[in-house]
């Protein structure tokens, strides 16, 4: 128990979100269970416990673990679609909630809102880290070119600024020289 506080006392509080959703989600899937399996969805678990892992494991004495995309990318993921399949299991309940009984309304109060904060969570620590995207699969990578590029020959070429009349400068009375703070006469 003191190195699950340990690791929680590591969290930001964009991930502690995360992890706050993700324990809300679990909480509603075993109020769900009183209520026979309605009110929150397996996939929803998954997806909670997932994140929480990944939490952990970011976190985590001794590991050095290489993810396939940033942290905060994942979650944002796993939270995303968790989000998704919960307000999809909230709009097929919805019309039915009344017959299913106080549990299954707090079920799916627990798993909508589990999902909403977790989701929170994760788009705000991506906002934060803002990583660059993985690059899944494709071998290519971005070449820059070593040598200046010259714009397409169908570009026009810039307008040029309309050519005015040089204007005069205004004669001014020729100034008179400085006067010698020393004994106010004019410089010599």
């Amino acid at each position: 128990m003191a190195q699950i506080q340990e690791i929680w006392n590591k969290f930001n509080p964009r991930e502690r979100l995360s992890g706050i959703g993700a324990g809300l989600i679990i909480l509603g899937w075993i109020v769900s269970l009183a209520s026979y399996g309605v009110g929150a969805g397996t996939v929803a678990l998954l997806g909670a416990i997932a994140v929480l892992v990944i939490l952990y494991l970011k976190h985590a004495p001794n590991q050095n673990i290489t993810w396939p995309a940033p942290t905060s990318l994942l979650i944002l993921g796993i939270s995303a679609v968790v989000a998704l399949l919960v307000l999809l299991d909230l709009l097929r309940v919805l019309g039915v909630l009344s017959f299913f009984g106080a549990t299954a309304i707090v079920a799916i109060l627990l798993e909508v809102a589990g999902s909403a904060i977790m989701l929170w969570g994760a788009w705000q620590e991506y906002q934060i880290v803002k990583p660059a995207m993985p690059n899944f699969g494709s071998t290519t990578t971005p070449t820059t070119p070593s040598t200046p590029t010259t714009p397409p020959a169908s570009t026009p070429p810039p307008a040029t600024p309309p050519a005015y009349p040089p204007a005069t400068p205004p004669a001014y009375p020729p100034a008179s020289p400085p006067v010698d703070d020393t004994d106010e006469a004019p410089p010599a």
